[in-house]
């Protein structure tokens, strides 16, 4: 039985690349701690970006995209083109919330609006004082760009726009004034090694490869989170453009997708019976 590229054992490019960004942010992350005053000399850098009033609806949407309740909703239309990804989404979901979920109340780091003083430091959206490590959104950010480069395995370009595309969505977390860098970078690793493990439970139970459930699952998850974004408060007023956005290419994704899918069944039924009928006849 072939395997397929995602679930495959033989190291490749894509992985490689993969593996050479989480050990780089654990490098680095290695080093904010151990430097003094590191965390907070380069928190002050990024969050710099957000003092420009222009461009606060911006980084707000960026940040309410890397919610985890519309980082789902945009996992939609990728399901449908690619039912496989759909086993590798839950269980790496189930990966990163345990491993976050199990450090956050565990270490309990102070954010930035519990450390700093007020006025010190650019805020947009809500304020959060605790349970800073790891970045939740993050994580959330890193998880979808893996399971779409491991899930999918494209060419180098796309893989390097994808992990931009996190680290972008990472670095608004401390230009909204909510997260240390630490916390970012342990996140991107977090996130990404989450769906590696996803990769490595699936490769080694095949039942879970040839499992109906899993599709259906996580589309209908990822349907109720795509159609319910623009009412759900994920704390940034100024970003609801991404929560619009997001619902928006979930109703293009299962408009597409009821196309490709019933359209599709229901023709190649009628040309069976069309077949069928011929044939009797001849």
């Amino acid at each position: 039985m072939t395997t397929h590229p995602a679930f495959a054992r033989d190291p490749d490019p894509t992985t490689q690349l993969v593996w050479a960004f989480v050990l780089t942010a654990a490098v680095l992350l290695a080093g904010v701690f151990a430097w003094p005053g590191a965390r907070e000399s380069l928190f002050h850098v990024f969050n710099a970006l957000g003092g420009i009033e222009a461009t606060q609806p911006f980084w707000a949407g960026i940040n309410a995209l890397a919610d985890t309740w519309l980082t789902l909703g945009l996992m939609l239309p990728f399901v449908l083109w690619r039912p496989r990804l759909a086993i590798l989404l839950l269980f790496a979901a189930i990966v990163a919330t345990a491993i976050t979920h199990s450090f956050k109340p565990l270490l309990d780091v102070l954010r930035p609006p519990a450390v700093l003083e007020s006025g010190a430091f650019n805020l947009i959206g809500h304020s959060i004082s605790s349970e800073a490590f790891p970045s939740g959104h993050t994580v959330s950010a890193f998880t979808f760009a893996g399971l779409l480069i491991l899930g999918l395995r494209p060419r180098w370009p796309w893989v390097a726009l994808l992990l931009a595309m996190a680290s972008l969505m990472g670095v608004s977390r401390m230009v909204a004034g909510v997260h240390w860098p630490t916390d970012v970078l342990a996140g991107a690793i977090v996130g990404l090694v989450s769906v590696a493990a996803a990769v490595w439970l699936v490769e080694r139970w095949p039942a879970a490869r040839r499992a109906r459930w899993p599709v259906p699952t996580a589309v209908f998850v990822c349907s109720v989170c795509a159609l319910g974004a623009p009412w759900v408060d994920v704390g940034y007023p100024q970003g609801v453009w991404a929560n619009w956005l997001v619902a928006l290419i979930g109703v293009a994704a299962l408009f597409v997708g009821t196309l490709r899918y019933w359209p599709g069944r229901l023709g190649r039924s009628l040309a069976r019976r069309a077949n069928r009928v011929g044939s009797r006849k001849g």
